[in-house]
């Protein structure tokens, strides 16, 4: 066998590379040495959308009630599973029950074999499968993966997050449906099953019982350092004073509710890097409410029915009264589409003034870099596809049309934020 293949850097490079382009030959190159086994599978195994490979894995009293299945059988087919699912709901019924625990000794062995290897597991399947998921990790008390290192989590049926813990090993997390449990007690929980986080993605909403807490107990995060909110209930569940006790340095919100219920200054003491999604206006009030004197990096994607850039122009000071003189770098994306003008044959002269009180407001400060994007405007100002775009870097100002940024295109339509 060549030598190379024994140096670990040229090994680990040759399996990344076969892991992203031909799994079968990784799994051939698995099997040639024992030395290579366990790097091979780690490649194998590393990230996982779908819970299907591990059924045929399972101790057989658990598969034969997940598959409906009494014999062993290593050639599971996806269309199987489908068939047997009405068989499966009443099982996980049963076997989901309090006191109701399926142990015998080495029954898990071979599944814990393939399971230490995934890293990344984010649920991609349909319906079914999640919650076949999540039920094996409640009837074992434990999670089923102990080396995971980023989980999307996608809440299916009546399963509560508090009922399953997560790996301590985790280090980012995304929740794409409602966790069933307020929000206080759900942060409480990732905070203490998973204390080394460091990214938490949260993309819904949660019950309408969770309501704001008057005396929050710090969050037990060791290194939480990004958060990013993308959901309609930001003002109404006080999670932006709960997350605030954590050291976040990296925050990314969605704005959608006039309802704010925060005093200025009292959020995100340590923040560093802020990008707001939504509407000026309410853009305004969230800025005033972050406490951080080590605010340097914000980025700002403004639109809104009723935004002006008047509103804009209101956002830019209260940014610069309240955090110029952390203020390093500002990249501003303004939707000329969702501008209302009352008089659409000044949009010309309403841009350009604009742009003067910024570059006053920036050379007044200690910002170093500024980007500025003003897409959809009118095709008088611009031809259509085109956006104006406005740049002071090394103290001077540029400034020239180009082609619409597709980054831009999807931020308008809420698919990412800008980053």
């Amino acid at each position: 066998m060549a030598k190379p293949l024994f140096i670990a850097e040229i090994l680990c490079i040759i399996i990344a590379e076969l892991a992203a382009d031909d799994k079968q030959s990784l799994a051939r190159l698995a099997q040639t040495s024992k030395m290579f086994t366990d790097p091979c599978l780690d490649g194998l195994w590393h990230t996982m959308g779908s819970f299907i490979p591990f059924i045929p894995l399972l101790p057989r009293s658990v598969r034969s009630a997940l598959v409906g299945e009494k014999r062993s059988s290593m050639l599971y087919h996806y269309e199987n599973l489908k068939s047997h699912w009405s068989t499966l709901t009443q099982c996980l019924k049963t076997l989901s029950r309090p006191g109701v625990r399926i142990q015998r000794t080495g029954e898990w062995e071979s599944f814990d074999k393939y399971a230490r290897h995934v890293r990344v597991y984010r649920q991609t399947d349909d319906i079914s499968y999640p919650k076949a998921y999540q039920v094996v990790s409640c009837m074992r008390e434990k999670h089923l993966f102990p080396n995971l290192r980023d989980l999307g989590w996608r809440n299916t049926g009546s399963t509560t997050m508090e009922s399953w813990s997560l790996p301590s090993s985790l280090q980012s997390l995304t929740i794409f449906e409602n966790p069933m449990v307020g929000i206080e007690l759900f942060l409480h929980q990732v905070a203490h099953d998973a204390p080394e986080l460091e990214t938490l993605q949260i993309s819904c909403s949660f019950p309408v019982g969770s309501a704001p807490c008057s005396t929050v107990a710090p969050l037990p995060f060791n290194r939480l350092e990004s958060v990013t909110l993308i959901f309609p209930d930001l003002a109404r569940i006080d999670i932006c004073h709960t997350l605030s006790l954590a050291p976040i340095t990296d925050l990314a919100v969605m704005l959608s509710s006039s309802k704010m219920m925060w005093q200025p200054g009292s959020l995100f003491h340590g923040l560093e890097r802020l990008t707001i999604f939504g509407d000026p206006a309410l853009a305004s009030l969230f800025v005033k409410c972050v406490g951080s004197t080590r605010l340097r990096t914000v980025y700002l994607v403004l639109l809104g029915e009723d935004a002006t850039l008047l509103h804009c122009q209101e956002l830019l000071a209260v940014l610069f009264k309240t955090h110029g003189q952390s203020l390093q770098c500002l990249y501003l994306n303004i939707d000329g589409e969702s501008l209302s003008l009352e008089d659409p044959s000044v949009i010309d002269q309403l841009m350009n003034k604009f742009l003067s009180e910024l570059r006053l407001r920036v050379h007044g400060s200690g910002v170093e870099r500024v980007h500025v994007v003003l897409q959809g405007l009118p095709d008088h100002i611009v031809q259509g596809g085109l956006v104006v775009v406005a740049q002071f870097i090394n103290a001077a100002w540029t400034q020239r049309v180009l082609l619409q940024n597709p980054l831009f295109r999807d931020a308008k339509n809420g698919h990412k934020l800008l980053r």
